[in-house]
């Protein structure tokens, strides 16, 4: 399944500017390892060798990557910046895109471990208890609207999945709560 990838302003707001953030957090990597890591791991993005190689540059420019050649490839390796810049994001991608239409979600849910275990179970909760929120309101809407269910359905599936969200964000949080997740 591919998602929709909107066209970013800011070169920093694209949505592979995560991933490739995380994958340095685990191990510095030439620009080519990491284009083809990202093409293997986030096969539901595209992936463009130009844009990588752009996106790099951009990073470098920032602070949050550095440069270094090394033989006939460029090193990429994060910084300390970086590694901050990429927790906000995990923090900030959890807290407000959408988990059934934003791939950035499914991203920053990948990356969920950097965060504090705390600040981690907190954002999933109050994930869910948005979800189920927004499930009431729908739920509100369908029953006032009083139609039969075939001339609502989406409406019923939407509902139906933000349930099975909810419970399944508030689940995880209980489960790293609990150190159900931790390593071993």
């Amino acid at each position: 399944m591919r998602y929709p990838v909107r066209v970013p302003q800011n070169a920093l707001d694209n949505p592979l500017v995560l991933p490739m953030l995380g994958l340095l957090v685990e191990s510095p990597r030439h620009q080519y390892a990491l284009l083809r890591e990202l093409r293997t791991r986030y096969a539901f993005l595209p992936v463009k060798t130009a844009t990588v190689y752009t996106l790099v540059q951009s990073l470098a420019q920032e602070g949050l990557v550095s440069v270094a050649e090394t033989g006939e490839r460029q090193q990429v390796t994060l910084t300390e910046a970086g590694l901050a810049d990429f927790r906000a994001r995990v923090e900030r991608q959890l807290a407000e895109s959408d988990p059934n239409a934003d791939a950035r979600f499914l991203i920053a849910l990948a990356y969920l471990g950097v965060l504090p275990r705390d600040r981690a179970v907190g954002l999933l909760r109050e994930r869910a208890d948005g979800l189920r929120a927004d499930r009431q309101a729908l739920t509100a809407t369908i029953e006032r609207a009083g139609v039969e269910e075939l001339h609502m359905i989406e409406a019923h599936f939407l509902a139906s999945r933000l349930r099975h969200d909810a419970t399944w964000l508030a689940r995880l949080a209980g489960r790293l709560e609990a150190g159900e997740l931790d390593r071993r």
